[in-house]
């Protein structure tokens, strides 16, 4: 068994050992300063008493002779009639060296003796013959309510120990044994704090309620005459004036802890410590401190967790030692987390679980055996505790041992493996009753001659869709909330609406039908409209079920073509182009976009090529033309992010012409044999006129930026002029204005102008983020079928470089990429060790893209040489 006096260095084990515990009372309250240790009866051999007083007034004293609690361990218990706020053991008798008990009251100090009538103190006396008695000696009546107290030989006097009592208007009254001496009053108090007197430097160390350690001379304090009154700061800085207050109380030094202080103790802690030396140790919150005498920090050490008390404790081999100077002390915390700490100087040299929050804490000899804890709680549950282990009652038998089969292992390891992936993977299975959304969606617009007036605005292109929507369950649902994701520029009215009541499909009704009217907002002022990035919508309704499950049902569709623009007559515009591969024979453009030709007369007579002109732009139009002899499609238009739509849209019905199931399945190649059907890009990667569109996009980020910042300068200026104009008008006797208010009016026109170039450069940024979208989104297709990317591998390239541009403050969609670019050449994309193991730089807003452009154009270049997207988390065996 180890007991805390070995001084050795001591383990980590899990909880304390209970040797000795009970109970105080019931529904009883106890303080960090109601436990006492000490030979509070004088006995001649020297046994240590646990003293312990509860705000009850209930004063109890223990002596634990054996392992487990015996009823004649409590040898005195009495009701002292008033709350019992602190206990204190020392010499407070005049003309004896004896033991006395102070005990500390709301108004009043009492000090008591224990005596003994009756038996002996020999092994195996009756202990009914032994009767406890506590005997008043003198006391100390208060004017003011005591708070704490503190006991040593204040002055450095010899074989007698005095009083000092803090009161809660930061009073302190010095008692000699059994007379009042004087009374000071403390500066700048305002809430009372712990107070712990050191000996070593005849001094009083308190906390106050700015977070501050403050320390007091004692021979200061029985000097200050003229603070025996409370006065407040104007009386003091009157007082300093006039010189007729007196001295008033001095502090010898304060140090700023920064935080509220559980406890004060005075030990040797540290180590190195010379020959006279103390620590002062605080107990913080957070922290434990260590001070000189002089308020230097000696050592802070950083808790992680909230602490309740402390105790410092001799070590065995000090315990001999003549001498307070020379005796080396650890400390043990005790925390609101159910455990203690000790510490040896700043290191941690055991951690243990306690039954209770330990709220007070002292070292004794308990059974005759040095070093025992005693722990008392909030509640009064009181025990004595040592650290270490019993030894074990069954000893661990030594098996026999037998050669390990690896292979078997693995194979467990594997199925395991499977079991694990198969519990994660399935997860909670969807309820079978769901909400079912289908929406039926025209190929034409209500109106195509655009002569009506729809709820966007006169002459507004729109189509309506309808959605329908029912329940599988038999119960109703109530207050589905449907919510619409449209890509820009379409618009609805509401992107968010309420149905009341859902019904189910065993009521037999009809399905909710909602009407959905879908516009194209035409440009305003003098700037360009934004070219459709997508038709995909995504209708989703959010849910509760009959059971209290919250749910989701969505459903996507394509908005129709027609919606983004028309088909007029062929334009010849060849500044930006691409040229698509397919393997099969080429088909007509009528066929293809039959949606969009039909009713169009002769614009729908030529079957190899077609112009189509988007709606919203001023001239954007995108031309196919078709190979009459081989299946190439070649894609030109006057803009590079104009190309996207059209090429997207081309390759979508492209696979489902001549897809599985499509009406072009029956195609088959020369040799006779079906082939699949497949679309290829073989020229090369437009990376220039894509990185002309990064740089329009960054171009814009940055002028967006200056302009910001200029107008945050202008308005700074324009509110310091505000501020002058108002002093020169509250003024009693007016001045000139000095030509403030023409700089008043100069400055709002510019503030205006500038505000208005403020909101042209955002929206041109809106329009290059639209424009970048589309471009990435068609580099991104050419990319797949350039080097015949797989589904997944497409989807890892989509994430990492991603078409979605959102701009902040903070970060943009330039630096975003070249970080993601980065971690691909970093990972799978990695030539050699050394690329995979070179440092991430910090996510930043570039002041060029030169880096980015770099590493887009190596990334396709390891596409280009084999490289693989995968991102596996182990090797295949």
């Amino acid at each position: 068994i180890y007991f805390l006096g070995s001084g050795g260095c001591m383990g980590s084990l899990f909880k304390v050992r209970d040797f000795w515990s009970t109970k105080c009372g019931s529904g009883e309250e106890f303080d960090k300063k109601c436990l006492v240790v000490g030979n509070i009866d004088n006995d001649p051999s020297g046994s240590e008493k646990i003293v312990v007083g509860s705000f009850s007034g209930v004063l109890r004293v223990f002596f634990p002779k054996q392992k487990g609690f015996s009823a004649d361990d409590l040898l005195l218990e009495q009701e002292l009639e008033l709350p019992i706020l602190q206990l204190e053991a020392g010499q407070f008798l005049p003309n004896s060296p004896a033991t006395a008990l102070a005990v500390l009251h709301p108004r009043k100090v009492v000090v008591y003796t224990v005596n003994r009538a009756g038996g002996t103190q020999t092994e195996g006396s009756d202990p009914l013959a032994k009767q406890y008695t506590v005997v008043k000696q003198y006391e100390h009546w208060m004017e003011r309510t005591a708070y704490n107290m503190c006991h040593g030989p204040f002055g450095s006097v010899y074989g007698k120990d005095f009083l000092c009592v803090q009161s809660m208007d930061g009073q302190l009254q010095f008692f000699e044994q059994d007379k009042l001496v004087f009374a000071r009053f403390l500066h700048n108090f305002l809430v009372p704090g712990h107070l712990c007197y050191v000996q070593r430097i005849d001094s009083f160390v308190t906390n106050t309620s700015t977070f501050e350690v403050e320390c007091y001379k004692y021979q200061q304090l029985a000097t200050a005459h003229g603070s025996e009154e409370k006065t407040n700061d104007k009386d003091e800085q009157e007082g300093e004036k006039t010189k007729s207050s007196g001295k008033r109380v001095m502090v010898t030094w304060s140090a700023n802890v920064g935080e509220d202080v559980v406890d004060i103790r005075t030990a040797r802690f540290t180590n190195g410590l010379g020959g006279g030396e103390v620590d002062i140790i605080v107990l913080g919150e957070r922290h434990l401190y260590c001070f000189k005498e002089q308020g230097q920090i000696r050592m802070q050490k950083r808790l992680d967790y909230f602490p309740s008390c402390i105790t410092p404790y001799l070590l065995k081999k000090d315990k001999d030692t003549k001498g307070d100077d020379a005796k080396q002390a650890n400390c043990i915390v005790g925390t609101y987390n159910n455990s203690v700490q000790v510490f040896s100087d700043a290191k941690l040299t055991w951690a243990a679980k306690t039954q209770t929050a330990p709220m007070a804490i002292e070292i004794g000899n308990v059974a005759k055996t040095d070093g025992m804890i005693i722990i008392l709680s909030s509640d009064g549950s009181l025990s004595c505790n040592y650290l270490g282990t019993d030894p074990a009652s069954n000893p661990v038998q030594i098996l026999e041992s037998k050669e390990l089969d690896y292979e078997e292992m693995d194979e467990e390891h594997r199925r395991l493996q499977a079991l694990i992936r198969q519990a994660v993977n399935a997860g909670k299975a969807e309820p079978k009753d769901q909400v079912l959304l289908k929406a039926q969606v025209p190929a034409q617009l209500d109106n195509p001659q655009d002569n009506f007036e729809g709820p966007g605005g006169p002459n507004v292109r729109g189509v309506t869709v309808r959605l329908q929507l029912s329940y599988s369950g038999e119960e109703d649902i109530e207050n589905a909330v449907l919510t619409m994701s449209v890509p820009s520029p379409f618009q609805l009215e509401e992107y968010s609406l309420v149905i009341p009541t859902l019904p189910g499909g065993a009521s037999g009704a009809e399905p909710v039908e909602i009407v959905l009217f879908f516009f194209l907002a035409e440009p305003t002022g003098n700037s360009n409209g934004l070219i459709p990035t997508s038709l995909s919508t995504t209708c989703l309704v959010a849910y509760t079920n009959p059971a209290g499950e919250p749910l989701t049902s969505k459903t996507t569709f394509l908005l129709p073509l027609a919606l983004a623009g028309a088909v007029i007559p062929p334009v010849k515009n060849p500044t930006y182009k691409i040229t698509v591969d397919t393997n099969r024979m080429p088909l007509l453009l009528q066929v293809i976009f039959e949606d969009v030709t039909t009713g169009k007369g002769e614009l729908s007579s030529a079957g190899n090529v077609l112009t189509f002109q988007y709606h919203n732009t001023n001239g954007g139009d995108v031309t196919i033309l078709v190979s009459k002899n081989a299946g190439r499609y070649r894609i030109q238009s006057g803009t590079f992010e104009a190309l996207w739509l059209l090429t997207s849209e081309l390759v979508r019905r492209l696979k489902l012409y001549f897809g599985e199931g499509g009406p072009g399945t029956a195609q088959e190649s020369p040799d006779g044999q079906e082939e699949p059907f497949f679309i290829s890009y073989t020229e090369n990667l437009p990376f220039q006129e894509y990185f002309q569109t990064i740089d329009t996009h960054f171009k814009g980020r940055q002028k967006l930026t200056a302009s910001q910042q200029i107008l945050s300068e202008r308005a700074h200026q324009f509110r310091s002029i505000q501020k002058r104009l108002l002093v020169r008008f509250k003024d009693r006797n007016p001045s000139p204005l000095s030509n403030l208010d023409n700089l008043f009016d100069d400055t709002y026109r510019n503030l205006i102008r500038i505000a208005d170039s403020v909101e042209e450069d955002q929206l041109s940024l809106n329009q290059s983020a639209n424009a970048l979208t589309c471009a990435t989104n068609l580099m991104l297709l050419l990319i797949r079928y350039r080097f015949q990317m797989k589904k997944e591998e497409f989807k890892v390239l989509q994430h990492y470089l991603s078409p979605v541009v959102v701009d902040s403050q903070t970060q943009g969609w330039e630096e975003c990429t070249d970080a993601a670019m980065t971690h691909l050449l970093r990972t799978c994309l990695a030539k050699n060790a050394r690329e995979s193991s070179s440092m991430p730089q910090p996510l930043q807003v570039p002041t060029d893209i030169n880096k980015l452009k770099k590493h887009i154009a190596l990334v396709c270049d390891r596409l280009a040489k084999g490289g693989s997207l995968r991102m596996e988390t182990g090797k295949k065996k």
